[in-house]
């Protein structure tokens, strides 16, 4: 596995892949380092940034064929902690017995492991503001989970492309009043642009640290 250049001083999240969870009973028992969960539509490249955080190219398993993961994945970082990717929301390529079981362990999981500290909720920055996208904010949220809304794809748009939909996010935080938004990062799996605000906040949770400072949090967002 050839590792990702870290520069910049970027917290170390290197991870190794433990499971696939097929039942909550596989998870680590309680009391133990904490979890952050990635969510997102299928193809919404959480596998790339799970990739990019953990400084690996094919840690999680990236390809063009969304609705592939079945269950939630499990994978280690070594300076302690774990991420915890939940099946992509919206499609899965499998059949209706299993998607319903694979929906019932998130599920389960999410509402009994007070291990879960907060939710990279990745959305596709090239799309508008999907209901099921704000549906699973407002979820997570009332299952008392601080989200961070991660837009994926930054490389595809130019700087002027970004205005839009960084904009109506930004208005819709603001409509939610919601103290558990930590609020927009931006980010490109593929350059690393805005990948180290997202490292930071992983490590700040983990670390005990938490978001000391909420309302910086998306400075690097271009200016609308």
């Amino acid at each position: 596995m050839k590792p990702i250049e870290r520069r910049g001083g970027l917290p170390d999240l290197s991870s190794i892949f433990l499971l696939s969870v097929a039942r909550p009973s596989q998870m680590p028992p309680p009391g133990g380092p904490g979890i952050i969960g990635l969510a997102g539509r299928s193809n919404v490249g959480k596998s790339s940034l799970i990739n990019r955080l953990a400084g690996a190219h094919r840690l999680a398993r990236t390809g063009k064929r969304p609705g592939a993961t079945t269950y939630p994945n499990l994978y280690r970082i070594q300076s302690g902690g774990y991420f915890l990717d939940f099946p992509g929301y919206g499609y899965m390529n499998r059949s209706q017995g299993t998607r319903q079981i694979s929906q019932d362990v998130s599920t389960a999981l999410v509402e009994s492991r007070e291990d879960l500290m907060a939710i990279l909720l990745c959305v596709d920055i090239r799309r508008d503001l999907l209901p099921a996208d704000q549906e699973a904010a407002r979820w997570f949220l009332s299952r008392g989970l601080p989200v961070a809304l991660v837009l994926t794809k930054l490389d595809t748009l130019s700087g002027n492309g970004r205005t839009a939909p960084i904009r109506g996010w930004k208005r819709w935080i603001e409509e939610e009043n919601a103290d558990g938004i930590l609020g927009l990062f931006p980010v490109s799996a593929r350059t690393g642009e805005g990948i180290p605000a997202v490292a930071e906040l992983v490590e700040g949770f983990l670390s005990g640290s938490g978001v000391s400072d909420p309302e910086a949090i998306g400075e690097e967002c271009p200016p609308v």
